[in-house]
């Protein structure tokens, strides 16, 4: 800018109510200068308080000397500045912390000024310490969160906790595998390994679900009003945003439950709504692996 822009900056430099800036259109002010319409260099656009829209300011279109620009301010941007030579300026506070400063004697001033910056430093001392510690519980926070974040996978479902915190905001595809004594380790397997299928199709295709399998007649009520009476395996797509699910009603083979898949996410399958009063997921042993043991009968 000009000698006399810079001159005129310099003036207003400490004023509260006055700001004389400068902005860098064909830099780091591009998208700024877009939005007040500025289209040649060097323009002068002039912001007031009193503008509804921030962005429709007015123009400048008077003398660029130093003088003329002076007096335009002064005639209509500079406001009155709280000072002992311009008292009117001041606010109710302002005016209280002046005053008072003014009756004071030179050395309790200079006294007062050196109690207020002592607390100043004292202050930001401890807004340091306080950000240093917002810090470190962001990041504890960030990496507790984490610690919930378990990658992918196919998980059995064995609390409430875990279906909430794994399927409460994305659609859950949730098998029902029959209980371990029906088919043993070996039946489970076969259905964990067509599961897993599933879910490597969904990884390829990009879908945003979550799998979870959970061991048929633990979740009797649950799968009651679920309609899933008819017997196990079997397999619902549900969603508690929307408060819709529906059901598998092929058989369990790999290309039928992956066109399942395929037809919830493009919206092919019928809905259901997800009953109201669903009964919270009881908690379950996690399977280890094995064939199931039969429960001990006791002798009477």
């Amino acid at each position: 800018m000009t000698p006399d822009w810079n001159k005129l900056a310099k003036i207003y430099k400490g004023s509260k109510r006055t700001l004389i800036a400068n902005a860098d259109c064909a830099g780091t002010a591009q998208a700024l200068c877009g939005k007040l319409g500025v289209n040649g260099y060097p323009s002068l656009k002039v912001l007031k308080k009193d503008h509804k829209d921030p962005y429709k300011p007015d123009e400048y279109n008077g003398g660029r000397d130093y003088n003329s620009l002076k007096k335009y301010v002064e005639q209509n941007l500079a406001g009155p500045e709280c000072s002992l030579e311009d008292k009117e300026g001041c606010e109710k506070g302002e005016l209280k912390i002046l005053e008072e400063s003014e009756a004071m004697t030179t050395e309790a001033r200079r006294a007062r000024m050196k109690e207020l910056e002592a607390s100043k430093k004292e202050k930001d001392e401890a807004i340091k310490l306080m950000q240093k510690e917002i810090k470190e519980l962001t990041k504890t926070i960030t990496y507790t969160k984490l610690g919930g974040e378990k990658p992918d996978r196919v998980l059995q479902l064995v609390n409430d906790a875990e279906f909430r915190d794994h399927c409460e905001s994305r659609t859950c595809i949730i098998a029902f595998l029959p209980h371990i004594l029906e088919g043993g380790a070996k039946e489970r397997n076969a259905h964990l390994k067509s599961l897993d299928a599933v879910f490597k199709a969904a990884k390829t295709e990009g879908y945003p679900v979550g799998f979870m399998w959970s061991q048929g007649g633990d979740q009797y009520d649950l799968e009651d009003k679920l309609s899933l009476q008819f017997g196990f395996p079997a397999m619902i797509a549900i969603n508690l945003k929307k408060a819709k699910y529906g059901i598998h009603r092929g058989t369990w083979e790999n290309t039928k439950l992956i066109g399942f898949l395929s037809s919830m996410m493009t919206g092919r399958v019928p809905l259901q709504d997800v009953p109201k009063m669903l009964p919270k997921w009881s908690n379950a042993d996690k399977w280890d692996g094995k064939d199931g043991a039969a429960p001990v009968e006791e002798e009477l």
